[in-house]
Order: structure tokens, then C-alpha cells, then sequence
């Protein structure tokens, strides 16, 4: 990865060349989904919470699990791995649930929650620990780019495409 900001624009808003270069180390976790790693900049994770049931929604996709209550908001709740078209996990005690900020101001879905696999570990990114994996062509969905951010292959994931997803089943 050329820059450190790449990841920081999961929220989808570019920053300017002034702004990428006030930046040289972005505070990230790496959230375990299934057998992959998405690597997420703390602005963008609202909260960890243990594993609970969402409500269902008939004829929803099967990336979206329901909706979850969450400090009395109703936030959506996904399957990274299905929204991306990969391998779904399984349901297990160690799961727990990751609220993500979307980052963008829209009101109308201000958060969305992603199905973990386990706790998240805290990485600090840097230019020199994180590499695009160019090596990676892959055409799945919400998936903005590969990484290997100190030896571990991760994902950055695409939230302005969720999120527009989510919105699409709403309208």
C-alpha cells in the first residue's frame, strides 16, 4: 500500500494530497470473519459486543442477518463474508458482533453491525508495515482493496458499498 490513508477512506470520502500527508500512522483493528481478516481504522468501529440474535427480516439476502438493538437504535447486521461473496462462518460463543460508524453523515444509517468471528487485535498501520497484495485480483463485492499489513493478508472493506446495499433493501 502506497499510503497509510487508503485504509482511513473506508468511509469513502478521498482525503486531499495536504491531508494524506498529515498522517503517518493510522490506530486499526484487525477483525477475524470466517477465514479472512478485515483491517478497519478505530474512527470506523463504534463498539464490540458480545453475540446476540437479530431480528429477522423476511425475504431479506442472505448476507443480511436482521437487525440488532444496539444503545436503542436499530442497526442493520451483516455477513461480511456473504456480502463479499465468500465463505460464511459458523455461529459459535466466540463470535461477537462489531458496530461500524459509517463515517459518510448519513443520518439514515448511521451504523452497521458485522458478524466476527472472535475479539479484534489492535495493529497500528504505518507505510512500512503495509503493502497492497497486488498479487490479489479478485472480483467480489464490497472488498476496496488486499493488504499485508505485517505479514497478515487482510481486507479492507468497501463500508460505502454495504451501506448502499443495506440502503437499496430499504427503498
Amino acid at each position: 500500500m502506497s499510503d497509510v490513508k487508503d485504509i482511513v477512506e473506508i468511509g469513502g470520502s478521498a482525503l486531499t494530497p495536504n491531508q494524506r500527508k498529515q498522517f503517518e500512522a493510522v490506530h486499526s483493528l484487525l477483525l477475524p470473519v470466517n477465514k479472512e481478516i478485515l483491517v478497519l481504522p478505530n474512527a470506523a468501529v463504534a463498539e464490540i459486543v458480545p453475540y446476540s440474535e437479530p431480528d429477522k427480516v423476511n425475504d431479506a439476502p442472505d448476507w443480511f442477518l436482521g437487525n440488532l438493538t444496539w444503545r436503542e437504535r436499530r442497526v442493520p447486521f451483516i455477513s461480511f463474508e456473504l456480502a463479499s461473496d465468500g465463505e460464511a462462518g459458523k455461529i459459535h460463543k466466540n463470535c461477537r458482533i462489531a458496530v461500524l460508524n459509517t463515517l459518510n453523515g448519513n443520518t439514515e444509517l448511521p451504523y452497521i453491525a458485522v458478524l466476527s468471528q472472535g475479539l479484534p487485535s489492535l495493529q497500528l498501520v504505518r507505510p512500512n508495515n503495509v503493502q497492497y497484495d497486488e498479487g490479489t485480483v479478485d472480483q467480489r463485492q464490497a472488498i476496496k482493496a488486499y493488504v499485508n499489513l505485517n505479514g497478515i493478508a487482510a481486507i479492507v472493506p468497501d463500508i460505502d458499498e454495504l451501506e448502499s446495499r443495506i440502503m437499496g433493501l430499504h427503498n
